[in-house]
């Protein structure tokens, strides 16, 4: 297989291999879901269930307690909208949800908290981001990434052509 063919499979394999991930991360849980993704202390959330069986039940979370469901209006499931604590440390938090009829399922890392402010619909402002010594250090990163690429390119471009040259 030439080169250039083989480096393009291998750049669809690479693109595969990190889009697949995203497809299952939900561990089968996918009938819970929560807005906003991350958020701040003592921000509200908005925890939805996708369910016709489980309109009504609770919520519960070591960033907000337990919560009551409450009937959508379409019928298809419950919603509820907890406020996460003043008090809860930074980190991923699971969910569990439990339908009257006594079936439960857990969204494990459903949402993540934060240190910072909010920011209205946008979520959060975090109050200890990225310096801009981190910004240069990671944009040095990138560009010697695409250097170092761009000189293997070049070598096996001109190695193809040698051996081009050599079978005619």
């Amino acid at each position: 297989m030439p080169a250039p063919r083989a480096r393009t499979v291998a750049a669809a394999c690479v693109l595969l291999a990190l889009a697949a991930p995203s497809a299952t991360a939900d561990g089968g849980t996918g009938n819970i879901v929560v807005a906003p993704k991350v958020t701040t202390r003592e921000e509200p959330l908005t925890v939805t269930v996708h369910a016709a069986s489980c309109r009504t039940g609770s919520a519960s979370s070591p960033a907000f307690g337990e919560t009551r469901l409450t009937p959508r209006t379409d019928g298809a499931g419950g919603h509820a909208r907890p406020a996460v604590g003043r008090d809860v440390p930074p980190g991923s938090y699971d969910i569990t949800v439990t339908c009257d009829d006594g079936r439960s399922v857990t969204r494990t890392a459903a949402f993540t908290v934060v240190n910072g402010v909010a920011r209205g619909d946008h979520g959060p402002v975090p109050s200890d981001g990225a310096s801009t010594a981190d910004l240069v250090i990671g944009g040095l990163m990138v560009a010697s990434a695409l250097a170092g690429g761009g000189v293997l390119w070049l070598r096996g471009e001109r190695r193809e052509g040698r051996e081009e040259r050599r079978s005619a």
